[in-house]
């Protein structure tokens, strides 16, 4: 069985038209550019308000060696003995949900319904055999995918169509652009509030508020404020070094854990393999040789993805480097004898 693995770098090639073009504004940002000062990143961090600007000169002004995720996993460990830092992530989170919507809105009109993720599926349903199953995996939170999806039959409405195909499963693991969770504390007066009021009252009680762990998807999610009275809070994970915990549904993990096992082939785009989270699944759940194929922008980037699955020991048969990017990979049918044999 096949099991995708989906990176940033995905996202930040996924326009054919644009490979190696550099267009700034409205690219996909890599985690490392997450809090860039484009216009619009700058626009979002003034909307979501005060308590995240504080912070984001550390998150862009990274010294060398350094990545926003250290940085950020820093921000959060001092949390628990500086309360103002718990606002400040929460900030993270809505500036992530708002600022990614609105940029890959910019990048799908870019792309005019043209993207690498649509080409892909199409190579990968061209020598899925028929009872052969797939199960992409995304650390990104855009839709990209979602958009991508009825190409080959699959349509996501609610979040049980993301596992329920017997095709394509769908899992993301780190929470999605219009996925909320509720704010099971009431807000005093939140019915009078607009929706970035109830944003920066969220944020500004954070430290005594209750989260619930019920996962729904936001219809209108921008942004993402309210329903029924009822505070809404992103269902993203801050995208720290040591994540200890996914942002989806329980079920969802359950199908990813019922699938590992089967994998025999892991094709990796755009990812690094540095989710020790989930290289630990992979490590605990496939006990059989595993054939990868791994593509990324640069030599050292895809060399560096197969060192990281081997320092997670997982057996793996001489792998497959592609160096040319998402869309050298797409355009060059680079997959073409991984995906067919």
């Amino acid at each position: 069985m096949l099991m995708v693995v989906l990176g940033a770098g995905a996202s930040y090639d996924s326009i054919p038209a644009l490979w190696r073009k550099p267009v700034y504004e409205s690219r996909p940002p890599l985690a490392n550019e997450l809090f860039e000062p484009r216009d619009m990143f700058s626009k979002t961090m003034l909307q979501v308000g005060r308590s995240i600007l504080p912070i984001v000169p550390l998150l862009q002004n990274l010294p060398v060696g350094r990545t926003v995720e250290q940085v950020l996993e820093e921000l959060q460990a001092e949390a628990a003995d500086y309360p103002e830092r718990h606002r400040q992530l929460a900030a993270v989170r809505y500036y992530l949900h708002v600022m990614l919507w609105t940029c890959v809105h910019g990048w799908n009109h870019l792309a005019k319904g043209v993207t690498n993720y649509k080409a892909l599926l199409d190579q990968i349903e061209r020598w899925r055999k028929p009872d052969d199953q797939v199960c992409l995996v995304t650390f990104n939170y855009d839709r990209m995918l979602e958009e991508a999806l009825p190409g080959v039959g699959v349509e996501i409405s609610d979040l049980p169509d993301y596992i329920s195909n017997d095709k394509y499963k769908l899992l993301k693991l780190h929470g999605s652009v219009d996925w909320e969770r509720s704010v099971d504390t009431p807000i005093p007066g939140i019915e009078k509030l607009n929706s970035w009021q109830t944003v920066h009252e969220v944020i500004n009680r954070f430290p005594d508020l209750k989260i619930s762990e019920r996962f729904q998807i936001v219809k209108d999610p921008y942004p993402m404020s309210k329903l029924h009275n009822v505070a809404l809070f992103p269902a993203i994970a801050i995208p720290v070094q040591s994540k200890r915990r996914f942002e989806c549904p329980p079920e969802h993990l359950t199908a990813l854990q019922e699938f590992i096992p089967k994998t025999t082939k892991l094709l990796m785009i755009g990812w690094s393999a540095t989710e020790n989270h989930f290289l630990k699944l992979l490590q605990e759940c496939i006990h059989h040789p595993l054939r990868v194929m791994t593509v990324s922008g640069s030599v050292d980037g895809a060399k560096e993805s197969v060192a990281n699955l081997k320092k997670a020991r997982l057996y793996i048969d001489v792998p497959i480097e592609s160096s040319n990017g998402f869309t050298g990979f797409i355009v060059n049918r680079e997959g073409d004898g991984f995906l067919s044999s």
